[in-house]
């Protein structure tokens, strides 16, 4: 069945040249695409030829991609063939200032609530499943780690582990990253140091409960954080920032312990569990639901307004992932969701996947394309964007309860808290291009690349001014 997947992979290249090169992967719209060719990749491998429940769960999955792909490319070129749309270039897209935001009062509060959160949340469950996974790895005793990470989120004991998650995985590491950037800014080394003592709060917090989820995506939020705050330009900061999460993921693989030969080659099995991960897991589980959905009556919208129920306290939402684990392991503790358009498919039929792929495909490369077209950006802004776009941009399970669950609207508090910050002229820090750096060496530390700043209206900084003294916002 892999010739299949030739057909999305050329619409693939069609997609890119058309769109996808004017703004770069690492937008809702391009990373999407990248996310659904990996299931493609991933559920052709792992379906059975002979059953014709699988097959047609994977030209499900591939007609769903590819009109997503077409419905993308005519929203582009419709969008790009308007009266008063400028050409778009990636110059044009690169021609906005960056300003760093600084830890103020409302900031080191809001940090501050949340690490709080963190550490209460962690106290309540009593452990940490990566400290507990880690210590029993390196004793040579391996700790039930499925166990502990089960019962941290779905125990007896109700400790409103989304909400918790919505701090630890979200609200904490994205003010983290702003306050980081903006420790860069600054020419002495304590601001760096106090920087890293957040940040490794942050690691532990995403780690914390035995799943590499949270952690994987932040580091994706992160990419895309670095790429903004360089004006859609590639440099080292881009690949080494989230490069310096590899060792903390690798880690955290071996913790868990979900390898049989984690004893004999850590290394080799730990890569082997993040192959599973990207093109195993949600595939096979993708598979499983669709084996167990498909003979169920549509539910027209039910399973997904069950599942958003989920959210409220107390109220457990649907329990699809658990029968689909069921059906697989014989147990309903644990978790198999079906994918994106396996869940599509599940709540409104056939016709709905493709109606529910064009209409996905025409709102992701509308907000891709006309995000960014200001002259200038914060770094709340910015991180609240790339966790949008992280979020959107890797959605291949579930519904859009997995959206929430995510934390995609503490990402959009965040986007507006930035706007806001702009509207009322509050002080922050900009961020000067390299040529300034090297004429100053007391000049703020900044991750432009060297070129031409573009000129920006509002207020500017004095005469005379230090390098780095708070502007107003615009």
């Amino acid at each position: 069945m892999m010739w299949i997947v030739l057909l999305p992979l050329l619409l693939a290249v069609v997609h890119y040249l058309l769109a996808v090169r004017h703004y770069g992967l690492l937008t809702p719209d391009g990373l999407f695409v990248c996310t659904q060719l990996l299931m493609v990749i991933g559920t052709a491998q792992l379906v059975e030829p002979n059953s014709p429940v699988d097959v047609t769960y994977l030209r499900i999955v591939v007609a769903a991609t590819m009109i997503y792909m077409v419905a993308s490319c005519v929203t582009y070129l419709s969008l790009r063939a308007r009266p008063d749309e400028p050409s778009s270039d990636r110059a044009r897209r690169r021609s906005y200032q960056v300003r760093a935001v600084p830890p103020n009062r409302r900031v080191l509060l809001a940090t501050g609530l949340s690490l709080a959160a963190i550490l209460v949340y962690f106290s309540a469950v009593g452990y940490s499943a990566f400290i507990e996974g880690l210590r029993g790895q390196l004793s040579g005793n391996p700790a039930d780690v499925a166990t502990l990470r089960l019962d941290s989120y779905a125990g007896d004991t109700y400790l409103f582990p989304g909400y918790a998650n919505q701090f630890k995985n979200v609200i904490y590491p994205a003010l983290v990253a702003v306050i980081l950037t903006w420790a860069f800014t600054r020419p002495g080394f304590l601001a760096r140091v106090g920087g890293g003592v957040l940040a490794a709060f942050a690691v532990f917090g995403l780690l914390g409960n035995g799943q590499r989820g949270a952690f994987f995506l932040f580091l994706v939020t992160l990419a895309v954080y670095v790429l903004l705050v360089n004006r859609r330009r590639m440099s080292r900061w881009a690949v080494l920032l989230p490069a310096m999460g590899v060792p903390f993921a690798l880690l955290a693989t071996y913790a868990l312990g979900r390898s049989s030969g984690l004893g004999e080659s850590p290394v080799k099995a730990t890569s082997e569990e993040l192959y599973k991960r990207f093109l195993n897991d949600n595939q096979l589980s993708g598979i499983a639901a669709y084996r167990y959905t498909e003979s169920l009556p549509v539910q027209y919208g039910a399973e997904w307004m069950h599942a958003l129920l989920g959210i409220l306290p107390g109220d457990r939402g649907s329990t699809l992932a658990n029968e689909v684990f069921a059906t697989m392991y014989g147990s309903m503790l644990g978790t198999a969701p079906p994918s994106l358009w396996g869940s599509v498919h599940y709540n409104f039929g056939t016709v709905g996947v493709l109606f529910f792929a064009a209409a996905l495909g025409a709102g992701l490369q509308l907000l891709t394309f006309q995000t960014l077209r200001r002259p200038v950006y914060n770094t709340l802004e910015l991180i609240g964007y790339a966790g949008v776009t992280a979020t959107l941009g890797t959605w291949a399970v579930a519904g859009p309860d997995a959206l929430l669950n995510l934390g995609i609207v503490a990402y959009l508090a965040i986007w507006w808290w930035g706007a806001r910050w702009n509207r009322s002229r509050q002080p922050v820090v900009e961020l000067r291009p390299a040529p300034a750096r090297r004429r100053d060496p007391s000049a703020p530390v900044d991750l432009w690349p060297p070129g031409p700043r573009p000129a920006v209206p509002g207020p500017s900084r004095r005469p005379g001014s230090p390098l780095g003294a708070p502007v107003g916002g615009t």
